[in-house]
């Protein structure tokens, strides 16, 4: 299937941007729009043919707005403005202008699921039974005997349930107590939330990256969710089937109304999280029976895949089979959720080089059809920090969490971006105050700066491969087609268009056979970008793999 009249989000690389510990501008240890500002020319500076620039296409900012910071932003107080933290409205409007100057267009993550305690929807909200918001979130009685009025568990663990004094209800929340979920049956709140982004996309905001976006509609009983069998532990989100808290058919309807609205303006992108624990299914049928939700859903099975190439290989496959007529797939490795994807797989690979790893993960995430996503410093090869001390810590919603148990801080995948080897990575550019995390120890050699004078290196790499994915059509457009029914250590697979073939070759291994279940189909190809072969090299239909070889050919008439 060849995808017809793409958008530039269908051919484009998207870049997303942690602004807590991006760039800080200030000195005060806290990324800041300025600091991206300042940084957008690293992002790309306009010129497709750049050598100081990755090129990407868009960044994707998570939550600046106003917010207390429990969640990092993820708990929302004012859609209207931005947090302190990150500077004012007018710099987030000089961000717009100068990256669109550069040809970058900006996203902003859309937190609609919930908001914070301390918004002023849930302040009034929670005052009384009788204002104009009181069931603008879910309020309930106690149960008949007391307690939760039912089961429903919130995703950090515990009850999903709090206790309001004020009114003498419980209120829900998937998350942590301090985002309590609005009630998406009202339409004054969907009226609220549709207005509010029509006010960013007149800014010029190119499109909406919406978290939790599977989670909006929740059962109009509440009824209590079925017990997986032989569950131990009832306070674990992960011991029930979410048949009444998520993926309603109802959320279909809200996501479809949010789409509408982007329709309203030219060119504007709808992303949305499907939720970690959904399956592919799931995700796939965010995209709408008439295409009409979801530009991107954004699925987790690729993420978690081990580095073995038949498990790799089989999500793709299942993504092409899956993806709607006429829809388009997205694919990532790591966001702030996620340990970054070299920590991941490091220990199951055979090859122990980490920027051998870190350049085909690259390439694959470059060259199979649909979207790539990038996370900050990915393109040097950023590892989790797995040092951070506690009293450092920030990650307040797991941090001392249900009964003390112990949820995994995101923090590790959240640290400092590394600019160079100044005072703490240049995150501060060059004055060394501390930062709101602790940087890894590893920057003083994997920055960018020493990355940028290193031809060899993973962020040269990226930045090849970024031009080499712009330039050939075929990648951004093509069909896609393995030539290994069941790859064992080496992907082999084709991206095709009418007027183009490229062959993708990744060896997972020391140097072995190039063996394909299905015959290459042309005999003479020019190498596009590798790392065993010289660009612009011309040669037959390879016969072997070099070890831990990275090829991109395209077929020549």
């Amino acid at each position: 299937m060849e995808f017809r009249e793409p958008g530039w989000w269908q051919h484009g690389v998207i870049y997303q941007i942690y602004p807590l510990t991006f760039a800080d501008s200030n000195g005060d240890g806290l990324g800041d729009l300025q600091g991206i500002i300042r940084r957008l020319d690293y992002l790309n500076d306009g010129n497709p043919n750049s050598k100081s620039s990755l090129g990407v296409d868009a960044i994707w900012l998570s939550p600046i707005y106003q917010s207390p910071m429990v969640d990092n932003g993820y708990d929302v107080s004012d859609y209207y403005d931005i947090c302190p933290t990150f500077g004012c409205l007018d710099d987030f409007k000089q961000l717009v202008s100068e990256a669109h100057g550069r040809n970058i267009k900006i996203i902003l993550d859309l937190v609609v699921n919930h908001t914070s305690n301390q918004h002023s929807w849930f302040i009034e909200s929670s005052r009384s039974r009788d204002n104009p918001k009181e069931d603008w979130y879910l309020w309930l009685d106690p149960a008949p005997g007391g307690g939760e009025p039912n089961n429903w568990i919130a995703y950090f663990g515990g009850p999903g349930w709090t206790f309001n004094e004020d009114r003498q209800q419980y209120y829900y929340h998937t998350f942590n107590a301090n985002q309590p979920d609005l009630n998406w049956r009202h339409p004054e709140v969907r009226k609220a939330v549709y207005d509010m982004m029509r006010f960013w996309l007149d800014l010029g905001v190119d499109g909406f990256r919406l978290d939790a976006s599977s989670t909006y509609s929740k059962d109009e009983l509440f009824r209590d969710n079925p017990i997986k069998f032989e569950a131990t532990d009832r306070k674990d989100y992960n011991n029930q089937y979410h048949l009444y808290n998520k993926n309603l058919p109802e959320n279909h309807y809200i996501i479809q109304e949010m789409r509408a609205v982007l329709e309203e303006y030219d060119e504007r992108v709808l992303i949305g999280e499907t939720f970690i624990d959904s399956r592919l299914y799931d995700s796939i049928i965010f995209h709408g029976v008439d295409n009409n939700e979801l530009h991107l859903p954004l699925t987790f099975e690729f993420a978690f895949s081990p580095w073995y190439p038949g498990y790799i290989q089989r999500e793709i496959e299942k993504k092409e089979l899956m993806t709607p007529p006429e829809a388009w797939p997205a694919y990532f490795f790591d966001n702030h959720d996620l340990p970054r994807h070299l920590s991941r797989w490091i220990d199951c690979s055979l090859c122990i080089d980490s920027e051998a790893i870190a350049k085909a993960a690259a390439t694959l995430l470059l060259t199979v059809r649909g979207t790539p996503i990038l996370y900050y410093g990915e393109e040097i090869g950023m590892v989790n920090h797995e040092d951070i001390p506690p009293e450092m810590a920030k990650d307040k919603v797991v941090i001392g969490n249900i009964d003390g148990e112990v949820i995994p801080s995101r923090d590790g995948t959240r640290t400092p971006m590394q600019w160079d080897d100044s005072p703490q990575a240049g995150f501060s550019f060059g004055q060394d105050v501390q930062p709101y995390l602790p940087v890894n120890d590893n920057f003083k050699t994997l920055n960018v700066a020493a990355q940028s004078q290193d031809q060899d290196s993973i962020w040269h790499f990226y930045r090849q491969l970024i031009q080499v994915h712009r330039q050939n059509e075929a990648l951004h457009r093509g069909s896609w087609r393995s030539l290994i029914h069941y790859p064992y250590e080496h992907l082999a697979y084709l991206r095709q268009t009418n007027q183009q073939t490229v062959l993708v070759l990744i060896n997972f291994s020391e140097e072995k056979e190039l063996t394909t279940n299905d015959p290459i189909p042309y005999d003479d190809w020019q190498v596009l970008l590798s790392n065993r072969r010289q660009t612009g090299d011309k040669l037959k239909s390879p016969q072997r793999l070099q070890g831990f070889e990275i090829s991109i050919l395209a077929a020549l008439d």
